[in-house]
């Protein structure tokens, strides 16, 4: 706890300082640091994952609710989108660094092309750009994503410069400038997933060249040692200050003079509120902020295999019932055809598996309140089960489309229309009017006739999300970290929808407009972030010490090798 307001000040003057040194330092040196931190988050992973698994396992009386059944699956989701998350996002920012030093600009999947939207067929409902410079950051074949991460493709789309030559003049200036932005960054930590904070604070120091003062969310403070000790190579060179406090501490260090930037992930109220307390202090700061999504799933009517209608099914369970649904990418509505003929099939799956799951502690304050007013239901023994609701609508309705909810729920609406024209048209307004715009997902058929698929394609394009998911769930792009992730461009103070800049863009990729992330309809193995996953825990475990072993300078192909008997056996 850091409590006197000359404390604050201090620590921002010693952060300041070493922000100043950090300013000189070769891309090729601050890559090294880079790794030096990724090798001691796999160190301290076993601590990190222990620790956050122990803060999600209380219930609203205090006392420690985790099952047997439960543990190891969360186990399995707070290595994964705790140390794991981390480790790549700091192995990739030391790949683009001495890219850059090299070269000028990072190494990427496929390099920077010209595109062309589906303008020329179908006339956009909201008026976006037809033409972008297309980036592929993913598979990165250093980290095995060919077979981790098999058939998927992320392709950032940057505004059109007019060439691709005029794209790359651009870049390398983004690449020289945007890491010596100087100063102090008062980074304020979310509460809901310990890899964000950190991942945060890594951007910041990394991608901007600040230094930064991290405020931890007050559910987080017991964290706060494991984050030293995970990020001590920072901690060590001055680059990075973990805290925890209050809104007096979050006003002292904004009011510092050393503070360039302030970043928040988290809800839209905190962000008003910490605005408006400190609009003064704050005019002359970069202000950059995530804050959430109604997140919607969209399902294309057709005829899609059983094997094929049940995976899709199961990711969207997986994604309401994964940290009990307080993530800002959870699945909140998911839309389908009312006449598409495997729906009642589909919907069954998806409460089937909700259904098997054990009840999860509401550890996360409020959430009790909120699933009684959302729901009109109470909350017994302290624990809630993930739940799909069907057939709701926004006439009957409008509380679920109106915000975020931060519990373990979901909502299915149907809309009309025989044809897949008539199905893209009701969902664009659906969705269009739904609050915020970080990501979505959408699940299309193979095999679609050529005008239908085109539509599709529109469809997916057009849609105003700093993230458009195909066949897969949008939270896939944050973890696999060189995604740039914010909300969709065009926020503003007054009204930042979803954020304002980006977290996430090692590749330091300018002019960003969004990425649309691509996956087979049907993947194996499956999914260790599935909470049935009978080996989940020990995946997470393994690939986490395989980017460990790859940052220590290994290839990490026996790490790969020793978790094939739990890949055939989960």
């Amino acid at each position: 706890m850091m409590s006197p307001e000359r404390d604050v000040a201090s620590e921002c003057q010693r952060l300041s300082l070493a922000a100043d040194r950090w300013r000189d330092v070769s891309p090729d040196e601050r890559a090294d640091l880079a790794m030096r931190t990724a090798q001691s988050i796999g160190c301290e992973a076993g601590a990190w994952v222990r620790a956050a698994v122990a803060m999600k396992s209380v219930g609203p009386d205090g006392q420690d609710a985790c099952t047997d059944r439960l543990r190891p699956v969360l186990q399995a989701e707070e290595c994964a989108t705790g140390p794991i998350a981390t480790l790549r996002l700091l192995f990739l920012t030391a790949q683009a660094l001495r890219s850059i030093g090299k070269t000028g600009v990072p190494e990427v999947s496929v390099g920077p092309r010209m595109t062309h939207g589906q303008n020329q067929i179908h006339e956009s409902p909201f008026g976006s750009p037809s033409s972008f410079v297309a980036v592929d950051v993913l598979p990165v074949r250093r980290l095995y994503d060919p077979t981790i991460f098999r058939g998927y493709r992320a392709t950032v789309r940057c505004a059109n410069t007019g060439s691709v030559e005029t794209f790359m003049k651009l870049w390398q200036e983004e690449c020289q400038q945007r890491p010596v932005s100087e100063g102090v960054a008062v980074v304020l930590g979310a509460g809901n997933v310990t890899g964000l904070a950190a991942a945060d604070a890594v951007s910041q120091i990394f991608e901007h060249g600040r230094a930064v003062l991290l405020k931890l969310h007050p559910v987080q403070s017991s964290l706060a040692p494991v984050f030293r000790a995970a990020l001590k190579p920072l901690v060590e060179a001055g680059l990075l200050s973990v805290v925890v406090g209050g809104a007096a501490l979050v006003t002292d260090a904004i009011s510092a003079q050393e503070v360039t930037a302030m970043h928040l992930t988290g809800g839209e109220e905190t962000f008003r509120n910490v605005v408006s307390s400190n609009k003064k202090k704050l005019l002359t700061k970069s202000i950059t902020c995530e804050l959430g999504n109604v997140t919607p799933w969209v399902i294309v009517p057709g005829n899609y295999s059983e094997k094929d209608l049940f995976f899709q099914a199961d990711q969207i369970a997986a994604s309401i019932a994964n940290n009990s649904s307080f993530n800002c990418i959870a699945t909140k509505v998911v839309l389908t055809s009312r006449s598409w003929p495997q729906r009642q099939q589909f919907l069954g799956r998806i409460e089937q598996r909700l259904e098997s799951l054990p009840a999860r502690p509401v550890w996360y304050p409020g959430a009790v309140d909120l699933h009684q007013n959302a729901t009109g239901d109470s909350v017994s023994n302290g624990c809630l089960q993930p739940k799909l609701f069907r057939d709701v609508h926004r006439e009957s309705h409008p509380h679920w489309f109106a915000r975020e909810w931060f519990i373990p729920s979901a909502v299915e609406t149907t809309v009309e229309g025989e044809s897949i024209d008539d199905f893209c048209v009701a969902v664009s307004q659906i969705v269009h009017d739904l609050p915020g715009n970080l990501a979505a997902s959408v699940t299309r058929p193979d095999g679609m006739a050529t005008h239908d698929e085109s539509r599709v394609e529109l469809l997916i394009e057009h849609m105003r999300y700093g993230v458009v998911a195909v066949n897969t769930w949008s939270a896939l792009a944050y973890a696999v970290a060189n995604v740039p992730w914010g909300g969709f461009p065009g926020g503003t103070i007054e009204s930042p929808e979803s954020g304002l800049g980006y977290v996430h863009n090692p590749c330091f990729l300018p002019l960003v407009h969004n990425t649309i992330l691509r996956s087979p309809l049907r993947v194996w193995p499956m999914p260790p972030w599935f909470p049935w996953h009978g080996k989940g825990g020990r995946l997470t475990e393994g690939v986490a010490e395989m980017y460990s072993a790859i940052t220590a300078g290994k290839s990490g192909i026996w790490n790969l090798v020793r978790m094939l008997p739990d890949v055939f056996r989960g």
